[in-house]
């Protein structure tokens, strides 16, 4: 008889079978006890009498299982996780090893090997508590939208900002974008896009930041009237007839903050990988890699098949409404004063001089200035510096507008 150290549960089975031999337990009850058969109490009572102990111990007992992954391929899983791919979680590492290392082995088992190995340890959960709020129907009917301030390139580069957002029905990230500053403009241009990718939802939930709604109160007799000040993304957003609705806390917008969270372990991840410290690197391997692939793997169907995105309406030009739009009054002198620069209104058919109207300054997204009246694009001439304290009479303005 080989010497074998006996589990737990084979000392009970032992014990009951060699019961039912010396008839202190009649068949069926020593199978009820060890959940068999009676069928296999009888072969288990056989095996005992005839080979001992032997009889009772499974046959692959000591043996190594010839399914076993291989000794070079178990070492090297563990020098890649504690190597290039320190840091990855557990199925991030997985699908790596697929991908990028031809090693195809299910979550689990590449788990086993690490814990095996002692790289990796078990981590004890921590309760949630979360008030779960049911996903929308339809794609497009709210899309949770925000900006995640994090140490992306875990300074090997600048420190940069992450703008963009997730369909609440499907978990799809149209569209996100790596930025310097969390300004105004880089929310343009991230909520242009996603726009242009997938049209116009029907709400958009976002938190209190300033750039979403006026924080600021002016007075007393203001704050009574609730008289507060559009903010250029909420006008932006109006324009396009999307409804804001705004968050009263973090936890409130759940998705885009796992979102986030989900990104910061992953994005950072791979980005050390690439070894990409520039934020250009970091947008175009977020486009051209990580999104599409993000998408694939996590984006899940709605309830309802119908999509809620409308149609950007057709002669809608996107630059006049996501730019910064300010009005201004025109000077006796027919210039306009905006960021601290000067505009001379040159005449249209229609209209000799300006002077003493309310104009509308457009400042877009590549820079340029537009200004309108009353709809109509005016044509202008910027007032160089050398040129500020003079004052064109209207034979100059005629001969400026080509007159």
């Amino acid at each position: 008889m080989k010497r074998w150290q006996l589990s737990a549960k084979e000392i009970t089975k032992y014990a009951i079978v060699n019961d039912a031999i010396k008839e202190h337990l009649k068949s069926n009850q020593a199978a009820e006890q060890l959940g068999l058969s009676t069928r296999q109490i009888f072969r288990l009572k056989k095996a005992l009498r005839e080979k001992g102990l032997d009889g009772i111990i499974h046959g692959n007992k000591g043996k190594r299982s010839p399914r076993r992954i291989p000794d070079s391929i178990r070492d090297r899983i563990d020098l890649l996780y504690k190597g290039r791919y320190v840091g990855f979680n557990i199925s991030h590492f997985t699908e790596m090893l697929e991908d990028e290392e031809g090693i195809i082995l299910s979550r689990e088992t590449v788990r086993g090997i690490l814990l095996e190995k002692g790289s990796y340890k078990k981590r004890k959960k921590q309760p949630k508590h979360r008030s779960w709020r049911e996903p929308k129907p339809k794609e497009g009917m709210m899309l949770q939208y925000d900006t995640s301030d994090h140490d992306w390139l875990e300074g090997r580069g600048p420190r940069i900002k992450l703008i963009g957002g997730i369909d609440d029905a499907t978990g799809n990230v149209p569209y996100a974008q790596f930025a310097y500053e969390d300004s105004v403009e880089e929310n343009m241009a991230t909520s242009k896009k996603i726009i242009q990718i997938k049209g116009i939802p029907l709400s958009i939930y976002v938190d209190r930041d300033s750039k979403f709604i006026t924080t600021r109160h002016q007075g007393i007799h203001v704050n009574l009237k609730g008289n507060y000040k559009e903010t250029q993304m909420g006008r932006a957003w109006d324009e396009l007839g999307i409804n804001v609705i705004f968050a009263d806390s973090p936890q409130a917008k759940g998705r885009i903050e796992r979102l986030w969270q989900t990104f910061q372990d992953r994005l950072i991840s791979e980005l050390r990988l690439m070894n990409i410290s520039t934020l250009e690197g970091a947008n175009e391997y977020l486009h051209s890699v990580f999104l599409p692939k993000y998408n694939q793997k996590f984006t899940r169907k709605p309830r309802l098949e119908e999509v809620a995105y409308r149609p950007i309406p057709e002669g809608m030009d996107l630059d006049r409404i996501f730019c910064l739009k300010k009005m201004r009054q025109v000077h006796g002198d027919h210039t306009v004063s905006y960021k601290g620069r000067k505009y001379l209104i040159l005449p249209t058919k229609t209209r000799f001089s300006f002077a003493k109207a309310q104009v509308e300054v457009h400042k877009r997204l590549d820079g340029s200035i537009h200004i309108f009246y009353q709809g109509e694009e005016l044509n202008y001439r910027l007032i160089s510096l050398r040129e500020r304290n003079y004052v064109p009479s209207e034979d100059d303005v005629l001969a400026m507008a080509g007159v």
